[in-house]
């Protein structure tokens, strides 16, 4: 049985087989790993897919940077995280209201927080606000703000930093959100 190393030297040349005894070796740990980090199946899928697609076309294994299996476990995580940025704004954040409801609507807690967050929002500079809401609610990484808003990456953190002090101290009567 020839090694992983063997294996991949085998792919650079061009061997399909090699690829397919690969993907039959390490697709289970790299589905494994894909899925600690997205919860979608089907996304998984595809990131297992372009783990070995990635294997196939760049042929960039060195095999003095260590074994092959930590290199597929890198370029695994590294192809999740491209999928989830790529993916829809995350259920998770906060959805802000862009009018205020009436205090009567005000039910429960989430509903007081979505209005106090969305006052707090609109107290801090339009500057910062469009830098939070493009990392925080769109998920857009600090360079992809930068190139939308066509200003240098150090005025993003910035306005990222400010900002964010800024919603601190607005919001400073929450005992969740430290001075």
């Amino acid at each position: 049985m020839p090694s992983d190393e063997e294996l991949m030297l085998r792919v650079a040349a061009g061997d399909a087989d090699a690829l397919q005894e690969l993907y039959q070796r390490h697709a289970p740990r790299v589905t494994a790993i894909a899925r600690k980090m997205i919860r979608d199946p089907d996304t998984v899928k595809d990131v297992v897919q372009d783990v070995f697609l990635r294997v196939w076309r760049t042929r960039s294994y060195n095999p003095a940077l260590g074994p092959v299996a930590h290199w597929l476990a890198v370029v695994t995580r590294h192809i999740a995280v491209d999928h989830l940025r790529r993916a829809k704004p995350r259920e998770r954040f906060l959805q802000l209201d862009v009018e205020p409801r009436a205090p009567s609507d005000a039910s429960d807690d989430s509903t007081l927080l979505r209005a106090d967050l969305a006052r707090a929002m609109r107290a801090i500079r339009a500057e910062e606000r469009d830098v939070l809401v493009l990392a925080y609610v769109q998920g857009l990484t600090l360079r992809e703000i930068a190139e939308r808003l066509q200003i240098p990456l150090g005025t993003v953190k910035t306005r990222l930093h400010r900002g964010l002090r800024g919603l601190r101290q607005q919001l400073a009567e929450y005992p969740e959100v430290e001075p």
